[in-house]
């Protein structure tokens, strides 16, 4: 297997709207070549000694190294959540071909 310059954001959002937008403003952008959109999420998390469970939605998004930062700045400006999760996650491998697709969507 060898590394590739792609990569996954893995993103959740408080609802379908809500990462319909975030994801259709960063395909236009270029920063993202597509996202899915995966509502039915339940989250469990603490927040001021509370438990809190909620339903959200998740969005894999996919791009480029070098467009992840920025792609990173938008979410964080298009987003309600004061501390959104937004991480980023390695391709090592796949389908070439695919790969290229990314980078020629991404491209500017």
């Amino acid at each position: 297997m060898t590394s590739t310059d792609i990569v996954t954001l893995y993103v959740m959002a408080e609802n379908e709207d809500a990462a319909v937008h975030i994801s259709t403003a960063l395909v236009r952008g270029k920063l993202i070549a597509c996202a899915n959109v995966q509502p039915g999420t339940r989250s469990i998390y603490e927040a001021n000694g509370l438990i809190s469970l909620e339903n959200e939605v998740k969005v894999i998004m996919k791009t480029t190294k070098e467009k992840a930062p920025a792609a990173i700045e938008e979410i964080k400006n298009l987003h309600s959540y004061q501390v959104p999760c937004i991480t980023v996650l390695p391709v090592i491998d796949g389908n070439p071909e695919y790969f290229e697709w990314v980078r020629n969507q991404v491209a500017d």
